[in-house]
């Protein structure tokens, strides 16, 4: 049959009445529309019903009965099969019904390649000759030599004389057969065992650290996380690769995932068969350029970040003057960390962390987020998602080191659009290590005049507030509350820097002065109080109040859970 172009046209010739031609023309025309990019013999099928429905589209079409006439005048052309219980009109482009074809593939290499050839017989062992023996040595005969014949001449009768055999002296020759010769004794070597480790005690966790252990020592492999390859099999990134990529981070101004590097940068599309080689390739390369490039990311979700991108989250304070202000959390993580124990964690917003957009890292929250990938690895860009008002947020976590704690930054514009301090939120994991739903319990509306910090002004005040989330009670700073906050300043740093003077400073603004001997506050006050200039838990709170050596804090001796605050002592 001839081969037919997209843009080329068999012509045909219907057959039947005018009516039945028109009919079977337009269907015709139909299927060549369906199939106008398949190959010129390719079945063109067409549900019977969706040619009936096409055709009866301006309410004028043919019944059925007509179509099935048309079709059996244009047999050669167009044929109904039967597919599942369900018809179906066929053709092909050049016109003619499809002829099922046949490959023959008798004599092609297919199976002769695909299937080994069978072993060949091992042929008999010929017969081994056997060594000959010089055949002297299988017999001696007796030589007959020197016969002595003496003639006695006696009255002329002749007499036979007895003949004398020479004495032989007979020697016996031993004979050996084949089967009696003895062959040389094969030398037996004997090569000690490597010695073996009995594993089966030792857990799997421990045997895989030992083994990854092994692993990374040996310059021969390359490793990035929990992924292994050969080094020499690793794609090679030249300057110029590596300057478009930090071109494109800093563009976008923001961390980039490896998947983004990838199809972005090179051009390889998911799906294609050198995408993961390439993505293992960047992740392990770019680990080796500590100037150029920062991995913030985790397992399943790789950030790369440059050294100048602008940084996520607030600009009020410095992430180093933070991490100094959580330091006290540092001292109540776990020396082996359950990351990724839990699956959510339940948090009341304080006024420091509404203020700057963030949230601590503590216990609860490390048993919650990933562990670094690499070892020296300082923080970790994870995504946070508000199912509640369809918002994904670029988070960074701050990793606690020796002399800071750890936080989470870039919350800031969820925390003013939704919430207010004393909120109530709820951090989940999801499958991703590296992507968690954050939601908050939503409420009717209320209005309250709550305390904000003016930034212009650097002071304190009370600003009308309505707000539809829930709230504890306990953190939320209303006028009603603390009215005297309003005509406040923020601490000076050098009084912040001490979590004492801090505590000193709070009991002076929000106690209630005790006939000129200091100030009495209830602890539930204070710890909402304080939370205004720097962040306090209730375990550090309680600790300044109760192991103070000065005598500056006291507790109400009569039980109630008050403390009093005496300025004379120095804090």
């Amino acid at each position: 049959m001839p081969t037919l172009s997209p843009t080329d046209r068999a012509t045909v010739s219907f057959s039947g009445t005018k009516d039945q031609k028109q009919i079977a023309s337009a269907i015709y025309e139909l299927l060549q529309g369906q199939g106008r990019f398949m190959t010129s013999n390719a079945p063109i099928r067409v549900s019977y019903n969706s040619v009936l429905e096409y055709l009866g589209r301006d309410g004028n079409g043919p019944e059925s009965s007509k179509i099935d006439t048309a079709l059996k005048h244009n047999t050669e052309i167009m044929a109904v099969e039967e597919i599942d219980g369900e018809r179906y009109i066929v053709t092909s482009r050049v016109g003619r019904v499809p002829i099922e074809t046949y490959v023959d593939v008798a004599h092609t290499f297919a199976k002769r390649f695909l299937t080994p050839k069978p072993k060949p017989e091992t042929p008999p062992q010929p017969v081994r000759e056997r060594p000959r023996v010089d055949p002297s040595w299988a017999s001696v005969d007796r030589v007959l030599s020197d016969i002595d014949f003496s003639i006695d001449e006696t009255e002329g009768d002749l007499d036979v004389i007895e003949i004398e055999e020479p004495a032989v002296e007979e020697t016996e020759v031993e004979v050996l057969t084949v089967e009696e010769i003895e062959e040389p004794v094969a030398r037996t070597i004997t090569v000690p065992a490597a010695p073996v480790t009995d594993v089966t005690e030792v857990d799997d966790v421990e045997l895989a650290d030992a083994i990854s252990g092994r692993l990374r020592s040996d310059i021969r492999i390359a490793n990035f996380g929990d992924q292994w390859m050969l080094e020499e099999r690793v794609p090679r990134f030249s300057r110029g690769d590596l300057r478009r990529f930090k071109d494109y981070i800093q563009e976008q101004e923001q961390p980039l995932t490896d998947d983004a590097l990838v199809q972005d940068v090179l051009g390889v599309r998911p799906g294609s068969a050198d995408f993961d080689q390439i993505r293992f390739a960047i992740n392990f390369r770019l680990s080796r350029e500590h100037r150029e490039f920062d991995f913030v990311g985790t397992t399943n979700q790789r950030f790369w970040s440059t050294s100048n991108l602008p940084t996520i989250g607030t600009t009020r304070r410095k992430p180093n003057e933070i991490g100094t202000d959580y330091r006290f959390l540092s001292d109540d993580l776990p020396e082996e960390p359950a990351y990724r124990s839990i699956q959510s964690v339940d948090h009341v917003l304080t006024f420091y962390e509404f203020h700057l957009g963030l949230l601590p890292y503590d216990a609860e929250m490390q048993k919650l987020l990933p562990p670094p990938v690499l070892p020296n690895q300082r923080s970790a860009v994870l995504t946070f998602e508000c199912p509640q008002s369809y918002t994904t947020y670029l988070v960074e976590l701050r990793f606690p080191t020796p002399n800071r704690g750890g936080f989470i930054l870039g919350l800031d514009d969820f925390f003013t659009e939704n919430l207010v301090p004393g909120a109530l939120l709820s951090i989940n994991r999801s499958e991703n290590d590296g992507h968690y739903l954050v939601e908050y319990l939503a409420a009717s509306n209320q209005n309250a005049r709550l305390l904000e910090l003016e930034d212009r002004r650097q002071r304190y005040l009370f600003r009308p507030t309505t707000y539809g989330c829930t709230v504890d009670d306990a953190f939320l700073l209303s006028e009603e509350r603390f009215p005297r906050l309003g005509s406040e300043k923020p601490l000076d740093e050098k009084i912040r820097r001490r979590p004492e003077t801090v505590v000193a400073a709070t009991f002076e603004r929000i106690g209630e002065e005790n006939d000129g001997h200091g100030f009495s506050a209830a602890f539930a006050d204070l710890l909402a109080a304080v939370n205004i200039e720097r962040p306090f838990s209730e375990q550090f709170l309680r600790e300044i109040l109760n192991k103070d050596e000065t005598g500056a804090f006291a507790r109400d001796p009569d039980g109630a859970d008050v403390y009093t605050y005496v300025p004379g002592h120095p804090a």
